[in-house]
């Protein structure tokens, strides 16, 4: 299942490099070029990310931010910001604390792409690994039987450590399924 991406940049070079790197089968992107357009339509799309600039016609990105963490369906989704290098924040205002990330105009796609998917997994993973036991009382406390806590307990450093090794063997294990896909669909492709 594809993973949709909403854009919102007025400037139609960064809404073609995002189509080239947010391409299907992976992705599905929807773009707008104004802010209030999509605040009107953000909620009905469900979208697993969204990518906007922080200056956009009518409502600006700061607003729009603000506006999107305020639905409760959209409020957990990624949210990245687009600032352009010669844009400064605004003056009275810190970094919009909305946004999960900031990201530089120019900005290499392939980069972007990237910091989503991260971002994405990092939002969709599950809460705890399924290794964790179900009781993680306080330190030296026993669980069951009076079994003693697992490694898993041991701390959020090896916990980190796990998730991170599970998560980047998932990308990899993903990348392979993709790229097995795309040869087998270039062998079935008629040639012309």
């Amino acid at each position: 299942m594809p993973y949709t991406i909403v854009l919102a940049d007025p400037s139609p070079s960064v809404q073609k490099a995002a189509q080239l790197v947010f391409a299907e089968p992976e992705f599905r992107l929807s773009v707008f070029e104004d802010g209030a357009s999509l605040v009107e339509a953000a909620a009905g799309l469900r979208p697993d990310a969204l990518v906007v600039s922080l200056t956009l016609p009518g409502r600006d990105g700061y607003e729009v931010g603000r506006v999107l963490r305020g639905h409760e369906e959209l409020r957990d989704i990624p949210l990245v910001g687009l600032k352009g290098t010669f844009e400064s924040l605004d003056r009275d205002a810190p970094p919009p604390a909305e946004y999960d990330e900031i990201v530089l105009k120019p900005f290499d796609s392939e980069r972007l792409a990237s910091l989503v998917r991260e971002l994405i997994a990092r939002k969709t993973g599950p809460p705890s690994l399924p290794e964790d036991p179900l009781w993680l009382g306080q330190a030296g406390e026993t669980g069951p039987a009076g079994a003693k806590p697992s490694a898993a307990a041991a701390g959020p450093d090896l916990k980190a450590v796990i998730h991170g090794e599970i998560v980047a063997m998932e990308r990899e294990i993903e990348k392979r399924v993709r790229a097995s896909l795309l040869a087998e669909l270039k062998e079935w492709r008629p040639k012309t």
